[in-house]
């Protein structure tokens, strides 16, 4: 009994240990991700407040019942980049990727990478990342 108990705690303290890894500073993290976004083109959005969050999620929630909840989000720690793939065959998969960090800007890279699916529906993916709130330029390599 007494060693079962000692490995229950063992895993506990290092399942917390790993989730610290994963924020630490200057990392990227995957918030959420859905394949309806409602926008057609591609594009990458900085929010850096609660305002334009709930805006995001008034657009992409427009059509859905029930809507997707509004995350809660510490903007004082926070920021969060929505990459929206656009309208298009479900044959298209991202993940953004830091690229390069300086003093004055934060480089990020959508990669996209195709996946060969029989069903070919049409969605508009989009995916939303927390990393740490910066005074550096967010900026998008291609």
């Amino acid at each position: 009994m007494k060693n079962l108990l000692l490995l229950i705690l063992v895993f506990v303290v290092s399942c917390k240990g790993q989730k610290n890894m994963i924020t630490s500073k200057g990392s990227i993290v995957l918030l959420l991700e859905d394949n309806y976004s409602g926008l057609t083109k591609k594009e990458n959005i900085i929010i850096k407040d609660q305002k334009s969050l709930k805006s995001f999620f008034s657009k992409i929630n427009k059509t859905r019942k029930p809507g997707i909840p509004v995350p809660n989000v510490d903007f004082k720690k926070e920021t969060l980049v929505v990459v929206c793939s656009g309208e298009h065959k479900n044959t298209l998969n991202s993940s953004l990727e830091l690229t390069l960090e300086t003093d004055e800007e934060i480089q990020l890279k959508t990669i996209y990478n195709k996946e060969k699916k029989k069903e070919k529906a049409i969605v508009s993916p989009f995916k939303i990342y927390k990393i740490p709130v910066s005074d550096k330029e967010i900026t998008f390599k291609k």
